[in-house]
């Protein structure tokens, strides 16, 4: 299975280092002709805006997986005034264990950046790995597989208040049902709130500051996000909870190309929570080389950093390393559950301007498995 995903991974690699350089820094943008789009010398300076990504990756929770994603980048205009870089996504992929993702994503800075959206919203067939609540879950081995189908909505609209800071609100739906397990349910299990699926609707009050040079790659700036949402039972199930979550970044030029970047995010639920909405340790974004979910708790902290660096014009690295605790809540959090993780990486430049990246990342967990990563847009 090492060898299969490594193929893949290749595979890929191979692709868009021939089909997605990044433009040069001093000769002009070619004209987007099917010649020059078939002559490496010459796509390595076109600056593209719609970028399709093929996926063809082998993980244990999805087995192959394939499809396709697009995704859209532009700048909205004021006058003469360009805008940070906006992107739309949208992906649809299918795997050789019958799961089904349609989903889009957005982040769009308005003109002069007075408001910026953001948000996601999709249907899944999917599954994914079931160790139980807290520090003392199951084995590595021992899970059970969790097969679902869902329909969600996640928007965020902040409006400037000034200097790059934002006011707004956030709203999250969720729908998880069909759901059902490889194996039976331990009594413990089956009194989870949620285990056999949930319909939540939240809502509450955001906050954001983002100084970020370039939101896909940042070099410099900052960026502090927080929020806090009430999810009322309107929907003819009984979750009553409270959240709330705070991101702050850091990124630390150390010359024209090489950046230190920093992360500290926590996310803490209150209430009566249902399965999918307890926090999660583990993705391609924070706490990478563990599964997603495989800790879960009403509180979840962590920390990572990165180092950016480059290795050739379009070509980049990074190596990085993350911390992080879950627990009932940040005061029953115990250091001797500390979990950390860390990987290298590679970065490939696909749009100069507003310095979109594709980012391949392997990473390694204390004890607790490995996982390759092919993702647009840096980690954070």
């Amino acid at each position: 299975m090492l060898l299969f995903k490594k193929a893949y991974i290749v595979f890929i690699v191979s692709f868009f280092a021939v089909t997605l350089n990044a433009q040069d820094t001093i000769r002009p943008e070619p004209k987007k002709t099917i010649r020059n789009f078939i002559n490496p010398d010459s796509l390595s300076l076109i600056n593209l805006k719609i970028v399709p990504v093929p996926i063809l990756t082998s993980t244990p929770e999805t087995g192959v997986r394939f499809g396709l994603a697009l995704e859209y980048f532009f700048n909205s205009k004021e006058k003469q005034t360009e805008a940070r870089g906006s992107y739309v996504h949208g992906q649809v992929t299918y795997s050789t264990k019958s799961q089904f993702d349609i989903n889009g994503s957005w982040q769009i800075f308005g003109r002069g950046e007075k408001y910026v959206y953001r948000g996601s919203a999709g249907f899944q067939r999917f599954n994914e790995r079931y160790w139980g609540i807290g520090n003392t879950s199951t084995p590595n081995d021992a899970y059970n597989s969790q097969f679902y189908n869902r329909v969600y909505l996640e928007s965020k609209v902040f409006k400037l208040l000034k200097n790059q800071t934002y006011l707004g609100i956030a709203i999250n739906y969720s729908n998880t049902y069909n759901v059902t397990y490889s194996k039976p349910l331990s009594t413990s299990d089956n009194a989870v709130p949620g285990i056999y699926g949930s319909k939540v609707l939240g809502i509450g009050p955001a906050f954001l500051h983002d100084s970020r040079d370039y939101p896909f790659s940042a070099l410099k700036g900052r960026y502090a996000e927080l929020y806090y949402q009430y999810h009322m039972p309107i929907l003819g199930d009984s979750y009553n909870y409270s959240e709330w979550m705070i991101d702050l970044r850091k990124y630390y030029p150390l010359t024209k190309t090489n950046t230190l970047a920093f992360q500290l995010m926590s996310r803490n639920t209150i209430g009566n929570v249902p399965l999918r909405e307890i926090p999660r340790l583990g993705s391609s974004n924070l706490m990478r080389g563990f599964f997603t979910g495989r800790f879960r708790d009403l509180s979840f902290t962590a920390a990572q950093g990165e180092f950016r660096f480059n290795i050739w014009r379009w070509i980049s690295g990074s190596t990085f390393g993350s911390t992080g605790l879950v627990g009932e809540s940040i005061s029953n959090y115990e250091v001797k559950e500390l979990k950390y993780s860390g990987g290298v990486g590679l970065r490939f430049l696909v749009n100069k301007k507003n310095r979109m990246i594709l980012r391949v990342d392997y990473a390694l967990s204390n004890g607790y498995g490995s996982a390759y990563y092919i993702r647009l847009n840096e980690a954070f």
